[in-house]
């Protein structure tokens, strides 16, 4: 590995280990666990962007609710949230295009 500064950039369509702090409001989306590995989509001054590949939304039929699917989604974690932030440059299965097989992040890594 390359004796480069990291930046922010370098991470874009990655998967990292997020730690986080404090994330209790984060539960009603689904993020249960301080550590979590996902696919970085982008940032901003609010934080990172991250993909949920299987975020549950309402389906309605007549008006009503009629259970529920799932859709691939973007997620905002705010920078208030994100302790440490851990990237696997080169390491096989953590760069993008190649995903990984298993479902990405949200239930991984135990608290």
């Amino acid at each position: 590995m390359e004796n480069v500064p990291m930046k922010i950039d370098d991470i874009i369509e990655d998967v990292v280990l997020l730690v986080l702090d404090g994330h209790d409001p984060l539960k009603e989306l689904g993020i249960e666990k301080n550590k979590i590995y996902v696919k970085v989509v982008g940032y901003d001054e609010y934080g990172m962007w991250v993909e949920h590949p299987s975020f549950q939304v309402p389906v309605l039929k007549d008006g009503k609710p009629a259970g529920e699917k799932d859709v691939a989604a973007s997620m905002l974690i705010p920078w208030g949230f994100i302790a440490s932030v851990v990237h696997f440059p080169g390491v096989e299965g953590f760069d993008f295009p190649n995903p990984f097989d298993a479902q990405i992040g949200f239930d991984i890594v135990e608290k």
